[in-house]
């Protein structure tokens, strides 16, 4: 019994948690929630109205009439928008007819929001199957302001055997550009091989003085020996000295030991 009043307890706390937390999810939003989302839904209404707009004037207008007509009814003196714009307008629908003639079939496919307001694309498909794309700009206050066109390629229809040949073009036409780039470089520094060297006469001055710095290196090794000697046998230069001032009968002091040498007769000098 006991066990079985601790389970209703436990389920009715289950239910009482699971109604707070639904009136907790029912919370009213504040100002700027309301706001944020008003704005996002005003803006994605602003889309939808260009894209329709865009579709029941413009388009509609490129498909039921020429262009010679429109031609005809902006020289009349009559305005779809403005001077301004109608003559833009205009403009690029020439350039369409006299590329791929009249045009067959104009569709809406792309209506965005930009920083100075809105943008449709409408694509054209002429006389000859080619296609461009006829980009007309709003402003904030959804008025048409100016156009474009450019060519036109659907990607979505082109086979995974020409995106691969595009592929492989590409890749070709990159791996020459290396190749060649290569080969530039190799001849560059080829013809390094043919400018004169400017240290070619250190070098020949550095190998003339090496045999004068070989036979230099003895003499100054026999005069270091020499004066070893002398240092080391002081007696006997004190003696030699002494001797050859009483030959001379001249004081000692006049007479300097530069160095002894022996003779082959056993003699000294």
């Amino acid at each position: 019994m006991k066990k079985l009043n601790k389970l209703v307890i436990a389920l009715l706390c289950m239910v009482m948690a699971s109604f707070a937390l639904t009136g907790c999810g029912s919370l009213p939003k504040t100002s700027s929630q309301i706001e944020t989302s008003a704005t996002e839904e005003i803006r994605e209404q602003n889309i939808k109205d260009v894209a329709d707009y865009t579709k029941k004037n413009f388009a509609a207008m490129l498909t039921s009439a020429s262009y010679q007509q429109f031609k005809d009814y902006l020289d009349q003196g009559q305005v779809v928008v403005n001077y301004l714009f109608d003559n833009d307008f205009g403009y690029r629908w020439h350039q369409f007819v006299e590329k791929h003639g009249e045009i067959k079939k104009a569709e809406v496919k792309d209506t965005e929001r930009t920083e100075e307001g809105y943008t449709s694309r409408i694509v054209l498909t002429g006389e000859d199957q080619g296609q461009m794309a006829m980009t007309i700009s709003y402003g904030k206050a959804l008025n048409p302001i100016s156009t474009t066109i450019a060519d036109y390629s659907d990607d979505s229809k082109e086979t995974f055997a020409f995106k691969m040949e595009t592929a492989a073009g590409n890749t070709a036409t990159g791996l020459i550009t290396v190749f060649i780039v290569l080969v530039f470089l190799i001849f560059v520094i080829s013809a390094f091989n043919f400018l004169p060297h400017t240290t070619s006469g250190k070098k020949e001055g550095a190998k003339a003085a090496a045999p004068a710095a070989k036979k230099a290196a003895p003499q100054a090794a026999a005069a270091g020996t020499e004066g070893d000697d002398l240092l080391k046998n002081r007696e006997l230069v004190a003696v030699i000295a002494a001797a050859i001032a009483a030959s001379e009968n001249k004081p000692v002091d006049g007479y300097v030991v530069r160095s002894i040498k022996r003779l082959h007769n056993n003699k000294w000098r």
